[in-house]
């Protein structure tokens, strides 16, 4: 009488191989519907432009909206103090919108033109326009930092799944993909 209570090699090879089968037509199913990041984190950057875009022109201490004002909109560019803070020029809106954004930790905010204006606590690093909105204007971020790939904007050949991502605003706050 043979009473073997264990595996035999064969019968755990086999069962790793069931479960190897099992996982290899799952993971790509799985990987589907965890959907992509930088699509998700583009959205969610998204979002807070135009919510704080709004919320900065519905503030009339920020940017009055009297009739006696020839600039409106983010054109105002006129000085405006908030907590004893002075904003004004072509700089108003890179600071005021870059003091209504958490911060990562020993990140400065930096209103220069063309660079890079500040890195937000979930790891985006932004790009405010310097300007005094006669036109439309770029407001570019780069959803995951410089510090990882792919560091590139749309491209069908060369970046397919892109991180950075460019965006006009308009004088009366409005949000386009084109200029």
């Amino acid at each position: 009488m043979n009473n073997n209570k264990g595996y035999t090699l064969a019968e755990t090879l086999l069962t790793i191989l069931i479960i190897g089968i099992l996982a290899a037509v799952t993971l790509p199913t799985i990987q589907k519907s965890m959907g992509n990041k930088l699509e998700t984190m583009r959205i969610k950057t998204m979002y807070i432009i135009e919510q704080t875009v709004t919320q900065m022109l519905d503030d009339d201490t920020m940017y009055p909206q009297s009739n006696m004002e020839a600039s409106i909109g983010l054109a105002n560019t006129n000085a405006v103090k908030i907590n004893g803070i002075t904003y004004q020029g072509n700089t108003k809106f890179c600071e005021l919108f870059a003091s209504r954004i958490t911060k990562a930790p020993s990140s400065p905010t930096n209103c220069t033109a063309n660079a890079k204006t500040f890195t937000s606590a979930d790891g985006v690093d932004w790009y405010l326009p310097v300007s005094n909105f006669s036109t439309k204007q770029m407001i570019k971020f780069d959803v995951n930092g410089a510090e990882e790939d792919p560091n590139c904007t749309y491209n069908a050949d060369n970046c397919p799944k892109p991180d950075i991502f460019e965006y006009y605003i308009s004088p009366m706050g409005k949000i386009t993909e084109e200029e």
